[in-house]
C-alpha cells in the first residue's frame, strides 16, 4: 500500500528536463509491488503541479509481448519512445492487446495534438532495465515480500497468474541479472 509520504518523497527528485526532452521517472519493481499505484497517485500530484498537459503516464504493460515477452516489450518501448523523447521528438510504441494475444495498434508518445511533455512517469516491470536506463533520470523502486506481491497479482488476474506466475518471475530475474535497479535506483520503497 502507497501512502502519501512515499508520493511526497517521489516528487522530491522530479526535476526540470535538463535536455531537450522530458525528465522521466521510472517506477521499477517486481509484479505486485505497487508501481501502478504509486505511479498513479505521482501521476496526480504531477499533474496537479504542472497541469495535465505537462505530463505523460507511460505503462510498460501496454507494450509487453504477452506473458512472456517482458524484455521485448520494454525494449520496444525504450528504442521507439524513450530515445525519440530524449531528443525532442515524438516517439510512438505498438501496443500489445492482451486478450486477443497479439501486437495491435500504434501508441504516439506524446498523442499527436498534445506538446511534448515536462515530465514522463514510466511504470512497470523493466522502467529500471538496461534497456531504458539511458532515459531514465530518476528511478524508484519498489520492493515487497514475495508472498505479498503473489497475493496482489492473483487478486488481480487469477486465471493467468497461477499458471504463469514462475514464467514471469524468471524473466524479472533475467531483466535484474542484466542490470540491478534495485541497487541503481535513487529511491528504495517498501509497499508490504
Amino acid at each position: 500500500m502507497v501512502v502519501r509520504q512515499q508520493v511526497r518523497d517521489v516528487l522530491a527528485l522530479v526535476r526540470e528536463p535538463a535536455g531537450p526532452g522530458p525528465f522521466v521517472l521510472g517506477v521499477d519493481g517486481r509484479s505486485g509491488a505497487g508501481k501502478s499505484e504509486l505511479a498513479r497517485a505521482a501521476v496526480v500530484a504531477l499533474r496537479a503541479r504542472h497541469g495535465d498537459e505537462a505530463v505523460l503516464a507511460l505503462a510498460l504493460e501496454d507494450a509487453y509481448r504477452g506473458w512472456r515477452g517482458l524484455a521485448a516489450g520494454v525494449t520496444h518501448v525504450a528504442e521507439q519512445a524513450l530515445a525519440p523523447l530524449a531528443r525532442g521528438e515524438r516517439g510512438g510504441y505498438r501496443r500489445y492487446d492482451w486478450t486477443a494475444a497479439r501486437v495491435d495498434g500504434l501508441v504516439r508518445v506524446p498523442p499527436p495534438d498534445a506538446d511534448l511533455p515536462r515530465v514522463v512517469v514510466l511504470e512497470g516491470c523493466g522502467a529500471g532495465s538496461a534497456a531504458c536506463a539511458p532515459y531514465v533520470h530518476t528511478l524508484v523502486w519498489l520492493e515487497a515480500p514475495a508472498e505479498v506481491r503473489r497475493r496482489r497479482a492473483l487478486a488481480r488476474d487469477q486465471h493467468a497468474w497461477v499458471a504463469l506466475w514462475e514464467v514471469w518471475e524468471a524473466q524479472e530475474s533475467a531483466l535484474l541479472t542484466e542490470r540491478d535497479a534495485r541497487a541503481a535506483a535513487d529511491l528504495v520503497l517498501r509497499t508490504g
